[in-house]
């Protein structure tokens, strides 16, 4: 009879707890009704503050005007503090709400274990008996919880999840030890738990039950083994799971089950991305063509709420985006035969594409055209490296950056945007290294190497055309855009001078010559041409390569040359930095 008074105990605490937990909710409904009444009154409190300060020192000390003036303040400091902004987490601030409840439950599924075991190895209930048992344990638990909901959020979110995984254990113990169920049966049952979950978190509005469920029904097929069944229930089961998730997080806007479901597929999709087990032609293909329907479903919603969050794109759009294109380049080269991988890309491509327009259409914020956009970029480049390789590919990369700079835009009418596209070309800036410092420049100019330069410098320069003709007249100080592609273009048309010159002229002296002279009359028409027309950024540049030729001079060809190079590349230069004192018309007067 020892056993009577841990149970008397334990009775008697839960009665306690269960009055305790009355009491704490009758004074929670005080302060939210007193909240109610005072709420109107707090702002007129606030700001009538200087007011009440001034009846306090035009009042007597001992008049019932003052005691109500006073006890006005008061309440409105009390209401101050008690609605202080709250800086603590989400997390933080559940696991404070009726911390004992959760560890109570802890402690009871120990005890509950401890208890099954015991009556395990006391064969006291058979195996049909102990899944029995479990099952129907947990379903009153999460009926129970379900009743609390009503009543009290965080005490039914915890009876809920207690009970539902009291009978997600219960069904996999009758799996895996009894064989009572096959995969597909307990994928099933546990389906079943996860959608009553969601139903009563989209009944009670209840958030973080919401995304338990969504949990609780991906991590199904993973518990129930059943990533070994055949691929196609599997597959054919995620994608009613995703529906399900896509028409919960629109129903109720909770985009955080957007990620979650997203990072469920492709924590299912990693596997496959090698095709190790995607042998079967069929099977293979249906399983393609299902994720990618599942993909437009998450870029549908990501579209979706684009449009709806019209101020920015926050960062639940912005992982979906990404993970959501991981998966879609994943299944692709997993299974899409080489052949067709770049034409189907660039599908995908022309998809992202119709979606960032449709947002901007529908939002008129460029910001928000950069996040499908982007993920269309990085497709293109995607489909551009399969197709093609070595300085071909640069120049591709450099064409497609133009026009889609370009093409940015038509599309939004904003020079800034395509500026900022612009940023693009730094792909095929870096890619162009190994086209400076090629080993056919010895051979001749004649090749792939001048056409990669040749091309940076046309595609740099007509986007500076293009964005100087959209840009208005700018004489302002500050460097712009245009600018700075017309000074990327000049340092690629100086790196053509200088490795033609020394390709076409066999003497290194002479080249260095010509190099420097054309470097030269460079910088001395674009000082000029700035300082004639006000405009300091050319000006500073001529005058930057200008010194920068002197120091090259100074530091490395002088001790390089012969003799009577050395004297008539001085000679020359030196008259022509000369002559600049009767070019200038009333130059003093025009620099300062």
């Amino acid at each position: 009879m020892g056993y009577i008074l841990p149970i008397v105990l334990a009775v008697i605490i839960f009665l306690r707890i269960s009055k305790l937990n009355h009491k704490v909710e009758s004074l929670q409904e005080q302060i939210l009704e007193m909240k109610k009444q005072s709420g109107s009154n707090y702002v007129n409190v606030v700001h009538e503050q200087p007011v009440l300060d001034s009846q306090i020192a035009s009042s007597d000390v001992d008049s019932p005007v003052l005691d109500n003036i006073v006890q006005n303040q008061t309440r409105s400091k009390t209401i101050t503090v008690s609605n202080k902004p709250e800086t603590e987490s989400n997390f933080v601030i559940w696991m404070k709400e009726n911390t004992l409840l959760k560890i109570g439950i802890l402690m009871f599924l120990a005890g509950f274990g401890w208890f099954v075991s015991y009556a395990f190895a006391q064969q006291w209930i058979g195996p049909v008996g102990r899944i029995t048992l479990g099952i129907v344990t947990g379903a009153l638990v999460m009926i129970f919880g379900t009743y609390r909901l009503g009543k009290n959020e965080t005490q039914g979110i915890a009876f809920s999840v207690l009970g539902s995984a009291l009978v997600v254990v219960s069904l996999l113990s009758g799996q895996y030890i009894y064989n009572f169920f096959s995969s597909g049966v307990a994928l099933g049952l546990i389906f079943i738990v996860s959608l009553y979950i969601a139903l009563i978190s989209i009944a009670y509005s209840t958030e973080k039950l919401a995304v338990y469920g969504v949990l609780l029904s991906l991590l199904a097929p993973f518990f129930s083994h059943s990533t070994n069944m055949d691929l196609v229930n599997l597959y054919l089961y995620l994608g009613a799971v995703s529906f399900a998730i896509i028409w919960v997080s629109v129903f109720k806007k909770w985009t955080i089950l957007n990620q979650v479901g997203i990072t469920g597929i492709l924590f299912y999709g990693l596997p496959n991305f090698a095709s190790g087990g995607l042998t079967h032609y069929n099977t293979k293909y249906f399983i393609l063509f299902t994720q990618y329907a599942i993909s437009l479903l998450y870029l549908g919603v990501g579209v979706w709420g684009l449009v709806r969050n019209k101020l920015k794109a926050g960062t639940d759009d912005l992982y979906l985006a990404i993970v959501n294109t991981v998966i879609i380049l994943g299944f692709t080269t997993a299974i899409v035969p080489a052949v067709y991988q770049s034409l189907t890309i660039a599908g995908w491509m022309l998809v992202y594409t119709f979606s960032g327009f449709f947002v901007f259409q529908k939002t008129k914020n460029e910001k928000l055209f950069y996040v499908h956009s982007l993920i269309a970029v990085f497709l293109l480049a995607i489909a551009t490296s399969i197709e093609l390789s070595g300085q071909t590919l640069v120049i591709a990369f450099a064409i497609e950056a133009a026009v889609i700079s370009i093409g940015s835009f038509v599309v939004t009418g904003k020079i800034r945007t395509a500026e900022a596209f612009a940023g693009l070309l730094i792909v095929p800036f870096m890619m162009s290294q190994s086209s400076i410092m090629s080993s056919k420049w010895n051979v001749g100019i004649i090749h792939s190497d001048f056409a990669v330069l040749l091309v940076l410098v046309l595609v740099t320069a007509l986007l500076g055309v293009f964005y100087r003709m959209n840009k208005g007249s700018d004489t302002s100080s500050d460097i712009r855009a245009h600018q700075i592609l017309f000074i990327i273009s000049s340092f690629y048309i100086y790196a053509l001078v200088w490795l033609c010159s020394h390709s076409i002229i066999k003497d290194n002296d002479s080249a260095v010559f010509v190099s420097l002279f054309v470097y030269t009359i460079i910088g001395l028409i674009t000082h000029f041409y700035g300082l004639f027309n006000h405009n300091v950024v050319l000006k500073k540049y001529g005058m930057t390569l200008l010194v920068l030729v002197v120091i090259r001079l100074i530091l490395v060809d002088v001790w390089n040359m012969e003799l009577m190079l050395r004297v008539i590349t001085f000679i020359v230069l030196g008259i022509m930095f000369m002559s600049t004192a009767f070019m200038s018309r009333n130059q003093k007067a025009i620099g300062n």
